[in-house]
């Protein structure tokens, strides 16, 4: 029979704790060696007692383990010896992986419910549901089981702009998982943005803008205003199909952009300038919204305005535009980060500065409606 173990108290000496325990590896909790010490010997031996009570109630549930249960005990303390781990440490793992998975869902609800999550614009509803349908090695998979190698393997295919916007769709998927206990980490941190290289911006020439405002001013006026206040006040496209008209004041030649549909969401302000307020005069209204109609319907009879211009399009062309001519012709930077709401004077310098030149920035400026000027400075009806 094997001899029962016996813990006492041992007294120490040059110590201010004077008793101490010493407990085997085999019946410490940490699976260690380990020595604990008390100022008093009745607070050692409280010790010991609690540890032999602990191992009599230990030997009596050990009798009542079925020979496969011990047998499967031996099997899996054999398994865990090299990695020196518990195995109530790997049952409360796995208990705490299972539960997290019954509190999960599947990526498609997910994205969903993501979707769905608070007020999204259009234009992002529509890129996450993009995502959404574009990812369909992840349909199936609960959020909490998808690994960092399997949104790698999800995004290596796609060109690099693409799989960049779609990680950091992603990324905020993950994030309102965790705060909804659907997930419990981001897999997203440890993969990757592909490496772009860096171009420089493109911008339409002052004869390409009067062409593509004089054909809109013959075949489809009712978009005028909102060409203008894209190409000369520089109003993103997204913030530009979200305004009313009281938004612009045509006494006070400014237009104030309510936080509530900026990208960044503060508000700001833009000047208006005498061409612009040109553009807008005619069409001017005290309410209603700017863009004659939804955001599809504008994007077909953009194409049908491009059959008549035949002008290139340009990713952000009429933001880029404002930016680079009013930065060639005021040269002031940090007048230019409030009109366009950022934040870094320095990226917004290196982007926008000697893209455009001077001369050219006097013909955009100058470029106005045909009934206002005959003698604009880019004639119109040749670029047509």
């Amino acid at each position: 029979m094997a001899r029962k173990a016996c813990f006492k108290p041992l007294r120490t000496t040059g110590r201010v704790a004077e008793w101490a325990v010493n407990i085997p590896a085999k019946y410490s909790e940490s699976g260690k060696r380990e020595r604990q010490f008390f100022a008093t010997k009745g607070e050692a031996q409280t010790l010991c007692d609690q540890i032999t009570t602990k191992l009599e109630n230990y030997g009596t549930q050990a009798r009542l383990l079925t020979p496969a249960q011990s047998e499967q005990a031996l099997h899996a303390f054999e398994k865990l010896a090299p990695h020196r781990v518990t195995l109530s440490e790997v049952v409360s793992d796995w208990v705490a992986r299972r539960n997290a998975a019954n509190s999960s869902i599947s990526f498609e609800a997910a994205m969903d419910a993501f979707m769905e999550w608070g007020r999204r614009s259009p234009s992002y509803v529509r890129s996450i549901r993009q995502t959404r349908n574009r990812l369909t090695s992840l349909h199936g998979k609960l959020l909490n089981a998808i690994t960092s190698a399997d949104l790698t393997l999800a995004l290596d295919s796609m060109p690099g702009s693409v799989r960049n916007f779609t990680l950091r769709i992603l990324g905020g998927l993950f994030n309102f998982g965790i705060k909804r206990d659907y997930c419990a980490h981001n897999p997203c941190k440890k993969v990757d943005l592909a490496q772009r290289k860096i171009s420089e911006i493109e911008i339409y020439t002052p004869r390409e803008v009067a062409a593509i405002l004089s054909a809109a001013e013959v075949h489809d006026p009712q978009i005028l205003p909102f060409l203008a206040i894209s190409f000369f006040c520089g109003i993103r496209r997204s913030e530009a199909l979200r305004m009313n008209w009281s938004a612009i004041d045509l006494h006070e030649n400014f237009v104030k952009l309510p936080a509530a549909i900026t990208k960044t969401g503060r508000g700001r302000h833009v000047d208006i300038s005498d061409n612009c307020h040109a553009w807008l005069s005619p069409h001017s209204k005290d309410e209603g919204p700017l863009a004659p109609c939804t955001t599809d319907v504008l994007r077909k009879r953009m194409a049908t305005l491009k059959s008549v211009h035949k002008v290139r399009t340009i990713k952000h062309g009429p933001r880029h535009c404002f930016a680079s001519y009013w930065l060639a012709k005021h040269g002031d930077i940090n007048q230019l980060c409030r009109f366009l709401g950022h934040d870094d004077p320095e990226t917004t310098f290196k982007h926008y500065a000697k893209v455009a030149t001077k001369r050219d920035a006097e013909k955009f400026w100058a470029i106005e409606p045909k009934e206002t000027s005959g003698k604009n400075v880019v004639e119109m009806r040749k670029a047509v």
